[in-house]
């Protein structure tokens, strides 16, 4: 592991819950390694995404993301803020495979909502 991969992970894992934007985990990168190319986050996400370190969300009206939890879980996404947050789907995935009586290999959720914090700024 190069030094400047382990500063991209480090910065993923200390901002957990956060699913940061490839900018903003070059602009903390830069912060700590002032000479780190963008091109190096960008290269050195793509290969910890292939290597199952970390995943990658593709968003609909946005930035890609990327998440410090490589396990299978779905997200939920505020439409008003642009929160995302982590959504465990275990029982979900069991329901469907039982439904389809095959095992589930990989899937992508994202579930669109307005985050507690925007339903009661909306609310007031």
């Amino acid at each position: 592991m190069t030094r400047q991969r382990a500063l991209i992970l480090g910065i993923m894992r200390e901002k957990c819950p956060e699913h940061l934007t490839a900018d903003e985990i070059f602009s903390h990168a830069r912060q700590a390694m002032p000479h780190i190319a963008r091109g190096t986050v960008y290269r050195n996400l793509k290969l910890m995404e292939l290597d199952g370190e970390i995943g990658h969300l593709e968003m609909p009206d946005g930035p890609d993301r990327y998440d410090a939890n490589p396990t299978p879980h779905g997200h939920l996404l505020c439409d008003s803020c642009g929160d995302l947050a982590d959504l465990p789907v275990v029982g979900l995935i069991r329901d469907i495979e039982s439904a389809i009586g095959t095992e589930v290999r990989g899937y992508t959720l994202t579930i669109r909502y307005i985050c507690p914090k925007c339903r009661a700024k909306n609310a007031q």
